[in-house]
């Protein structure tokens, strides 16, 4: 008998011991990422995210190869923004459109979602950014030549709704 309370008294102790540790500043139950630096130089945590965002993205990319702008309208917030690869700033949903149905009309492009990795950066207020960081595979078509790149997307993620975007390109390469 008192070997049976001595060993659920030490396992009971050593469950304590492990429930309550955490890092100096390290909020209990988010598991911490990695770090983002702030404009001014704060470096902030990032945690893993909601995966309810990554599904908002999942048919953000289905929207786009099913053309249907009124999804995408839908889904984007008001203040929308997007940074292209090739430069080009997108203000708001009604140029987000306008960008899309001329891409859509002169390049048929197409989107093949390779991964989704829902992430949360807490900034010094200590309010929450949800962010969606993907990979996509894009098949698009320039002076009639198929063009193939591979894109990361960084998709800010507020009420649901897509609030930024940021995409970097390579080209596919023939190894590939």
């Amino acid at each position: 008998m008192n070997k049976t309370l001595l060993s659920i008294s030490i396992l009971l102790l050593a469950q304590f011991s492990f429930a309550a540790h955490h890092e100096a500043g390290e909020t209990a139950g988010k598991t911490i990422i990695g770090h983002e630096i702030s404009d001014d130089g704060v470096r902030l945590n990032i945690h893993a995210g909601d995966l309810a965002t990554v599904e908002i993205w999942v048919n953000y990319v289905q929207a786009h190869n099913d053309r249907d702008l009124e999804a995408i309208n839908n889904a984007n917030a008001a203040d929308f923004k997007g940074w292209a690869p090739n430069g080009v700033v997108v203000d708001g949903p009604a140029a987000h459109a306008a960008f899309l149905k001329e891409w859509f009309a002169t390049s048929n492009p197409t989107w093949e979602y390779k991964y989704g990795i829902a992430n949360d950066v807490t900034e010094e207020d200590g309010s929450i950014q949800q962010w969606v960081t993907s990979g996509v595979k894009v098949t698009d078509t320039a002076g009639g030549e198929e063009v193939i790149s591979h894109q990361i997307f960084d998709a800010r993620i507020e009420n649901g709704k897509v609030k930024m975007l940021l995409v970097y390109a390579r080209p596919d390469t023939a190894e590939e």
